[in-house]
């Protein structure tokens, strides 16, 4: 009798968790920008300046289990111009192309026709020459390092909504990025990616 309510237990147990879940689908474009060294009012005026921007887009799934409490994985690719400068006046712009795989701890909050979500986790870093590379990137060539966001979803039908995402990318440690110039040899530059960004999509929840 004992192991037949044991075995009723855990089949309600299940059921319920079952129903408790919450999978949710979404893709956006990306805007955002490298940070350098400086505070953040520097950086955006440097930004309103050259003009250089990140740009890209991503996809990802959000899997709520208990509470709101779940995981989130994401997948963005984003293409990003680094000015580096040397010892005279003369700078060299280097388009740096980056697929992050980004798995994370996430929250979702409900309120009315709102979703707010934030989460964390590691971000593993592929650069790349271009997307297309994605099939040829090498294992030992990808970075780790950390990714931080919150979205805020309006869900103007049941299942269908839309999603404006921020998202701060750093490095764990400094990269090396070789250079070369017309007429000047660059052996390499270091810096350490600090890149913030926005999205603006779609989100589609299979079930609730």
């Amino acid at each position: 009798m004992k192991k037949i309510i044991a075995m009723a237990v855990t089949a309600v147990l299940l059921v319920s968790a079952t129903f408790a879940l919450n999978f949710e689908v979404g893709a956006r474009g990306i805007l955002g920008r490298n940070l350098d060294g400086g505070s953040f009012a520097s950086n955006f005026d440097a930004a309103r300046q050259d003009k250089t921007f990140d740009f890209g887009f991503g996809a990802y799934a959000n899997l709520s289990i208990l509470g709101g409490l779940g995981v989130q994985a994401e997948a963005n690719y984003v293409k990003s111009s680094i000015t580096f400068a040397n010892n005279t006046a003369e700078t060299v712009q280097y388009n740096m192309h980056i697929l992050d795989l980004s798995p994370m701890i996430w929250l979702n909050l409900d309120l009315w026709k709102f979703e707010f979500g934030f989460g964390a986790g590691p971000n593993f870093e592929i650069p790349l020459a271009s997307l297309g590379d994605v099939w040829s990137a090498k294992k030992e060539d990808f970075t780790v390092g950390l990714i931080a966001g919150v979205d805020v979803k309006f869900y103007f039908l049941k299942h269908l909504g839309v999603v404006l995402s921020g998202r701060f990318v750093c490095d764990f440690n400094k990269r090396d990025v070789p250079l070369g110039v017309w007429d000047a040899s660059y052996p390499s530059y270091e810096f350490t990616r600090r890149t913030l960004y926005g999205g603006l999509g779609l989100e589609f929840r299979l079930f609730e």
